[in-house]
């Protein structure tokens, strides 16, 4: 994997969320309504947060603490797409972030 990754475009929903898309400075594209298959990058994050957190679950009763420790494994889950290492390192090696933590809590806090 090379060192030097770059995004060249981008897709994301119609929702308002993304109204400052410009700002980006890539290429933006926008899912038709309803159609899942051209977001498949979110909807396989997505695939893997609900194995922790099922739709419908009340996250009044879930701690930030336990969405932390999901999003961690999640992040540090090799994916043959990637060649077999993680989101996260993938992002280290593209200077995405500048710091790699061995430790669960706070991971993502310098």
């Amino acid at each position: 994997m090379g060192e030097n990754i770059h995004a060249k475009s981008v897709t994301e929903d119609n929702g308002i969320e993304n109204k400052f898309h410009e700002q980006l400075g890539i290429q933006t594209y926008f899912c038709h309504p309803h159609s899942p298959g051209e977001k498949g990058g979110i909807e396989n994050a997505n695939k893997m947060f609900r194995r922790y957190f099922p739709k419908g679950t009340d996250f009044s009763l879930v701690t930030q603490e336990e969405i932390d420790e999901k999003i961690f494994l999640i992040n540090n889950k090799p994916r043959r797409i990637l060649g077999f290492v993680s989101s996260l390192e993938v992002a280290f090696k593209a200077g995405m972030i500048t710091k790699l933590q061995s430790e669960c809590p706070n991971w993502g806090v310098n």
